[in-house]
């Protein structure tokens, strides 16, 4: 009768291991945007004449990237030649108070560089950094290095 009871305790144990370890957490989901490079128009582009056209893909979990009011920016773009990025409004990819794990690319349109010195061509990078709507900042991607030619 003893060793009844032993193989009972026993399998009783085993069951309670697979159901612990059946109960793992979910994993949990980041809450910046991700982003990434796609590509780009032109890398050689004449200054202050041709426009730039840039594709991002972009991952959020929370789907709270973007924003109804035109005056809020959550894109942050930056001439690595310039200290201050300029910033530009994203509208909404999902609609206010939905949490959707969303993914896909957007196209940012920008206006055409420019030559910052008097001499000829000059070469510069741009950054990308895109903030949710609770304050996170995605990660930053950068552009291949863009030739700015002069026009005269």
């Amino acid at each position: 009768m003893k060793h009844a009871h032993f193989h009972g305790f026993q399998a009783g144990l085993v069951c309670f291991l697979l159901t612990v370890s059946a109960c793992t957490p979910e994993e949990v989901k980041p809450t910046a945007p991700e982003i990434g490079w796609v590509s780009i128009n032109a890398l050689t582009v004449e200054s202050s004449a041709t426009p730039i056209t840039v594709t991002l893909s972009y991952r959020d979990h929370q789907g709270d990237l973007g924003w109804d009011d035109p005056d809020r920016h959550a894109l942050e773009v930056r001439d690595t030649r310039l200290d201050s990025p300029d910033t530009y409004h994203i509208p909404p990819l999902t609609p206010e108070g939905m949490e959707l794990d969303i993914d896909g690319t957007f196209v940012v349109n920008l206006p055409p560089l420019f030559l910052l010195g008097n001499g000829g061509d000059e070469q510069t990078r741009l950054t990308f950094r895109i903030t949710d709507r609770a304050g996170n900042a995605s990660n930053e991607v950068e552009s291949p290095v863009i030739l700015i030619t002069d026009t005269l």
